[in-house]
Parts: structure tokens; C-alpha cells; sequence
């Protein structure tokens, strides 16, 4: 029979080691939803200033305005905004169904590159071309962005407008500092750092749409180029197959 190795009476057991803190995933990662906070307060200022007035990142201002147009009358007016709000409904359904579709689909990798290559090609559309381009692409991108990065670090966050997270950074500050719980001013701490990215991205998007015009756009692509790399490498890591003793064995 085998023998049971017990440790000698009075010394105690033998602890076992602790298991390894979950690794964040790389589109939870602060530096990529950080920038990704920061080019969306920069579309907020660059669509606005630049192409028709439409805050193309969250659609209530929209469907408020759409509704009003309607009841005045002007349905030309209402169409502006009408595309804007399908144009974010298109970009919530293909970020839900492509994953379903294409299961091998990274979808936040995917994201980046769409949105890195768009912003390149919006930068070059010709002066006198309709906002319309513009502002139906951007408000599909930005769905595509609000949909596919959601949470920074177990901080459920929102990368493309501010109103959840004011809340959350309320909330979790109150509560942080009434239950000393060191979890919720620590996430208060991450909505508070979205929501300041955002918000030098609309300074940065304000300031060169004065002096850039629609070329400042490229700037967001620029923010993307070193998070487009972060999460390929991430990717090709991932595909390569691991040796038989990685764990061991």
C-alpha cells in the first residue's frame, strides 16, 4: 500500500501555493480604453464643430431633435438626424452579431482596425462633400466602439459618452468612502480617469479642428495605430499552439 506523507505532529502543513491573479485582457486593459475614451471625446468636438452640428456618439440629442423636426414639419431636417440613429442601430447589431457569425472574429482587434482605417479615409473626403458621410459613419463607428469595449478592469464603463459614468464615479466614491471599501474608490478612480480622457480628447478634438479642419480626424487614427499593434500581437500570441510542457505535463 502507499504510504500517506503527513507532516510531523506539531509543525504545521504545508501551504499550498496561491493561485495566479487572472490576467486583464487587453481590451480591458486601461492604456486601450483610455485611448479609446480619448477619441471619443475627440469624434464628440469633431463632429460637432465640423460637420453639421450632430453628436454622433449617444443618440438622445438626436432623437429629440428628430422628434421635434417632425412635429414642426421639416422632414428633410428629420432625415439628418433619422440617419444618425440607424446608423448607430446598424453599428449595435453587427458588433452583436458578428461574434455569433465569425467565431474565430476578434472582435475588439476588429474594431480598432475599422476604426483606424475610417478615420484615415473621413480625414481625405472632399470639402464640399455632404456632412452626411461623416456623421452616418461616425455614429456607426462609435456604436461599433460603445459596444465592443465595455468594461476597464471590472469598471463596467462606457468609452463613447459620460452620463453613466458621472454616475458611476458618484456612486462608487459615496460608497467608498461610507464603507472605507478600498474595491469601489478604486473603481471611482477608473470612471474618473475615463471620463477626464474624454474629455482631452474633446479639448484635443476642439482645438485642432480649428486649425486641422477635417484632416484632425487622422489624429484619432494615430491614437489607434499603437492599440491596433497591442491587440494584433495579442492575437498572434494567442494562435500559436503551445508546447506539451507549458503546464508540466
Amino acid at each position: 500500500m502507499e504510504k500517506i506523507l503527513a507532516a510531523p505532529e506539531g509543525c504545521p502543513a504545508p501551504r499550498s501555493a496561491p493561485a495566479p491573479a487572472p490576467r486583464t485582457a487587453p481590451e480591458n486593459s486601461m492604456y486601450v480604453f483610455l485611448s479609446f475614451a480619448v477619441v471619443g471625446g475627440f469624434l464628440e468636438a469633431y463632429t460637432y464643430l465640423l460637420h453639421g452640428g450632430v453628436f454622433c456618439n449617444a443618440q438622445t440629442g438626436n432623437l429629440v431633435l428628430l422628434v421635434l423636426r417632425l412635429v414642426q414639419g421639416d422632414f428633410p431636417a428629420a432625415g439628418h438626424y433619422l440617419f444618425s440613429i440607424l446608423a448607430y442601430l446598424a453599428g449595435i447589431l453587427v458588433s452583436a452579431a458578428l461574434p455569433v457569425l465569425l467565431k474565430r472574429l476578434r472582435l475588439p482587434l476588429f474594431t480598432a482596425a475599422v476604426e483606424m482605417c475610417a478615420f484615415a479615409a473621413l480625414a481625405f473626403i472632399p470639402q464640399g462633400a455632404s456632412d452626411w458621410y461623416t456623421y452616418v459613419s461616425v455614429s456607426f463607428l462609435c456604436a461599433l466602439q460603445y459596444n465592443t469595449f465595455t468594461e476597464c478592469r471590472g469598471a463596467k464603463a462606457a468609452t463613447t459618452f459620460c452620463t453613466n459614468n458621472l454616475r458611476q464615479v458618484t456612486v462608487n466614491l459615496f460608497g467608498g468612502v461610507r464603507e472605507r471599501d478600498a474595491a469601489k474608490l478604486k473603481k471611482s478612480g477608473i470612471y474618473a480617469l475615463v471620463i477626464l480622457c474624454f474629455a482631452l480628447g474633446a479639448t484635443a478634438g476642439g482645438l485642432s479642428a480649428e486649425y486641422l479642419g477635417n484632416y484632425s480626424v487622422l489624429l484619432c487614427s494615430a491614437v489607434l495605430v499603437p492599440v491596433f499593434i497591442l491587440l494584433l500581437v495579442h492575437a498572434v500570441r494567442g494562435r500559436k499552439p503551445r508546447s506539451p510542457h507549458a503546464d508540466g505535463e
